[in-house]
């Protein structure tokens, strides 16, 4: 099995490296190679697409099996989504898709299975206009690429945070509610505030999805040194981003339980004051019905001498494989998604526009009950900044960051110093891994 799979790996490789390398190494694309060339025709001729997703988009799998029916009835996406099969098994059995919807976090690994290709020819051919998107998120996308800063994946939504309060937290303890344009050391006054113990109940002050924040990173700061490829963690930098964040979990009573999620300890437990991290609006409604439970938002909180630079994005996105014989007719489908008509549904499901749309982004949240007289323009407010140096072992690094890192300071009361060297070490020492493992 494994030498099936080795061999699938390999073909699938080969493919991606002859795709990106046509006619010699690819240089960046100027702006003038990329105009959109204007729509053309593409064959109505029924065609199965092979449509493999995973991450939290998964969701959305049977409305946009039903958008793509009504728009393309020749068409058919047969759609699998990660559970008990993973892309790893999907590939290993010699089932490549046509077309993957795929989480930030796993564009290594679709890298390493050489299921990214360059999108720019069919950019130019189907006269997509990259301008559309909102900005800073085309040079993020280049960013991610080997191939010279080609275009190599279509993200479809952003992914914007922004900071929630309970404010029948805030109110029980007379505590003024947190405000737009707050930073994480201001912050943590507040979130000190509304940590209470009250009639036997331990309400806490903050607490953030660590994997989220660590890779939105609103610092710029590097994971691992493109020139080196070695961690790049034990920094100042780092050490003041971890210093800030651990200060939350320092709080009596606001240690962190990596036992409960903070989305349960939000929305079901309801003793949590402030959070952030994923957003699941279309979940909050129903936490609210049971009653004592009104809720509000306000802009993500910026560290002290960042104010509005925003954060790096992390963003589901569609990536066609090299391998695909209906390269057209799946990108057909990803310039639907990309769509003011569609972007604009997707909005009303609480799902952040990627295009610049006033009507897209009007529309955000209209679908749900319940959101009437909330802050939903504190959303937009998380934009997205200049992008830090990229490497095939990011994801290595910022994982590693939650284990090591965060938890290391917050469960196991190391020093940040210590938390850091450690963290670098295991980067170093899991890189090496990937390495000889290739070789």
């Amino acid at each position: 099995m494994f030498a099936r799979r080795l061999k699938i790996y390999v073909i699938i490789g080969i493919a991606a490296v002859m795709a990106g390398c046509s006619g010699g190494s690819p240089k960046p694309s100027s702006q003038a190679d990329e105009a959109p060339q204007g729509k053309v025709e593409v064959s109505t001729e029924p065609v199965t697409l092979s449509f493999f997703m995973e991450g939290n988009a998964s969701v959305l799998a049977d409305q946009i099996q039903e958008l793509v029916s009504k728009k393309f009835p020749h068409i058919k996406l047969n759609t699998t989504v990660s559970g008990k099969v993973k892309i790893d098994d999907f590939i290993g059995a010699g089932q490549v898709p046509d077309l993957i919807s795929f989480s930030l976090g796993g564009v290594t690994k679709l890298k390493e299975l050489g299921l990214v290709t360059d999108l720019t020819p069919l950019i130019k051919k189907h006269g997509f206009d990259l301008t559309r998107l909102a900005a800073g998120v085309e040079e993020t996308v280049r960013s991610f690429s080997d191939y010279d800063g080609r275009f190599i994946l279509m993200p479809f939504e952003l992914n914007n945070n922004a900071l929630f309060f309970n404010k029948t937290i805030f109110d029980k303890f007379g505590t003024p509610y947190p405000k737009d344009g707050m930073t994480w050391e201001g912050l943590l006054d507040t979130a000190k505030q509304v940590t209470r113990m009250d009639a036997g109940v331990q309400y806490k002050g903050f607490r953030f999805e660590e994997t989220n924040l660590v890779f939105k990173n609103q610092l710029g700061l590097a994971f691992v040194d493109p020139k080196t490829q070695k961690a790049a963690v034990n920094t100042d930098g780092w050490k003041r981003w971890l210093d800030t964040m651990t200060a939350f979990h320092a709080i009596p009573g606001n240690a962190l339980n990596t036992k409960v999620s903070e989305k349960d300890e939000f929305l079901k437990e309801q003793i949590l004051a402030m959070r952030t991290g994923p957003n699941y609006m279309s979940e909050l409604p129903a936490a609210a019905s049971k009653g004592g439970f009104d809720w509000d938002v306000v802009s993500l909180p910026d560290f002290k001498g960042f104010e509005g630079k925003g954060s790096q994005f992390n963003a589901p996105y569609y990536v066609i494989p090299p391998t695909s014989k209906y390269k057209d007719q799946a990108f057909q489908v990803i310039d639907y998604m990309m769509s003011e008509e569609v972007q604009a549904i997707m909005s009303r499901k609480g799902r952040l526009p990627i295009v610049k749309s006033d009507k897209a982004k009007n529309e955000f949240g209209a679908g749900i009950e319940g959101l009437n007289g909330k802050n939903l323009q504190a959303f937009f407010k998380d934009t997205v900044a200049k992008p830090a140096p990229a490497t095939l072992y990011d994801t290595i690094a910022k994982t590693t960051l939650v284990t090591k890192g965060i938890r290391g300071i917050a469960v196991e009361g190391k020093d940040t110093n210590t938390a850091l060297r450690e963290t670098e070490e295991e980067i170093n020492k899991q890189i090496e891994a990937v390495k000889a493992a290739s070789k």
